[in-house]
C-alpha cells in the first residue's frame, strides 16, 4: 500500500542513511515520489496509526541500535532546484552543496561558505548550519515551506528563531519541505576560490576519513569544544569502536562497527570528564534519536 507514494523497501538497513554508519533497521524505508506524495503519505500514516521519522541525510544524528517498527521517510526525491533571477526556491531533499554548486554557476552569492557542509537544505535549515559562525544558511533565507497538520504553511523568516545551530523548528512538529533564498550578484571566481579554502580548511582540520557526524558538541561560551576536550587529554579515547578523533577532538569517528550505544557511553564519559576538569557543562549538538 505504502508504494502508492513513494519508493519502499522493506525491513530496510539504514546504515547509509546515516553518516556515523550505525547498522540500524525500520519496518519499512519510504521515499515519497514528491511533494503531493509526501503529503498523502502523512495522511494515510496517521490514519492507520504508523509510526514514522523523517530522516534527511543523517548527518547530525545519533541513531538507535533496536530497529524502528515504523516507516523512516527519506526526502530525497524532493530535491528541486528553481531559479528565478536572484530568487532561489529549493525542496528540502536537495543537497545543500549541490545547490551551492548551481548557485555559483549563476554567479549568485550568499551560501557559499555552506558548500562543504554535508547534507540537505532541510537538516541545514532545521538545525540552522553555519561554518562561520556568524554566517548562517538564514542569512539569505525569505521564507520556509512545511507541512503542519497536513497542510502546508509558509513561514516568513521573520517567524523564524534562530541561534547557534539551532532553529524554532527544533522541537515542532512542522516538516520543512522547502524554502526560498534571496541571492546577490557575485563573482564566481571570488566564490570558487572561497569554497576551494573551506574545503581545504575542512579536509585538513576535520577527520573525513572516518564516518561521523560533524561537531559533536556546542561550543561554550568563550571557549572551544575541541580545545577542551584536547587539554583533557581525551583524544584517542575510545568505547568500542567510537573514536574521540586525534585530528579534531570535537569529532567522534567510527572506525569500524561503533553502535549507537558505544557512541553515547562515549558522550558521556567525554561531558563528565569535562565537567570534573572545567565545571563546564558540553551540550551536545548532535540529536540523539530514540524510535518511541
Amino acid at each position: 500500500m505504502l508504494n502508492k507514494y513513494g519508493e519502499v523497501e522493506e525491513n530496510a538497513s539504514l546504515e547509509f542513511c546515516n553518516t556515523y554508519g550505525i547498522k540500524s533497521q525500520t519496518k519499512y524505508l519510504v521515499k515519497p515520489f514528491d511533494l503531493k506524495s509526501l503529503q498523502e503519505l502523512l495522511i494515510f500514516l496517521d490514519k492507520e496509526n504508523i509510526k514514522y521519522y523523517i530522516l534527511g541525510k543523517g548527518s547530525n544524528v545519533i541513531l538507535p541500535d533496536n530497529p524502528f517498527s515504523g516507516a523512516i521517510i527519506s526526502l530525497a526525491n524532493l530535491n528541486k532546484i528553481e531559479f528565478n533571477d536572484h530568487t532561489l526556491k529549493v525542496e528540502a531533499g536537495a543537497l545543500l552543496s549541490k545547490v551551492v554548486s548551481e548557485a555559483i554557476e549563476k554567479n549568485l552569492q550568499g551560501l557559499e561558505t555552506l558548500g562543504t557542509i554535508p547534507g540537505t537544505i532541510g537538516g541545514a535549515l532545521y538545525g540552522n548550519a553555519s561554518f562561520y559562525k556568524d554566517i548562517t544558511i538564514y542569512d539569505k533565507v525569505k521564507e520556509v515551506m512545511v507541512i503542519r497538520n497536513h497542510e502546508l504553511v509558509t513561514v516568513p523568516r521573520e517567524d523564524i528563531t534562530v541561534s547557534h545551530r539551532h532553529s524554532s523548528f527544533k522541537g515542532s512538529n512542522d516538516i520543512i519541505v522547502a524554502s526560498t533564498f534571496i541571492l546577490a550578484d557575485g563573482d564566481q571566481e571570488k566564490m570558487l576560490e572561497e569554497v576551494k579554502k573551506t574545503k581545504e580548511k575542512r579536509l585538513a582540520t576535520q577527520p573525513y576519513e572516518y564516518k561521523n557526524a560533524g561537531s559533536v558538541f556546542k561550543n561554550p561560551d568563550a571557549a572551544s569544544a575541541g580545545k577542551l576536550i584536547d587539554e583533557a587529554h581525551l583524544k584517542g579515547l575510545h568505547v568500542g569502536d567510537a573514536y574521540v578523533s586525534e585530528k579534531h577532538a570535537n569529532f567522534i569517528v567510527n572506525k569500524g562497527n561503533a553502535t549507537s550505544q558505544d557512541i553515547k557511553e562515549l558522550i558521556k564519559i567525554i561531558q563528565e570528564k569535562i565537567k570534573a576538569k572545567y565545571n563546564i557543562d558540553l551540550e551536545l549538538e548532535q540529536q540523539i534519536i530514540e524510535w518511541e
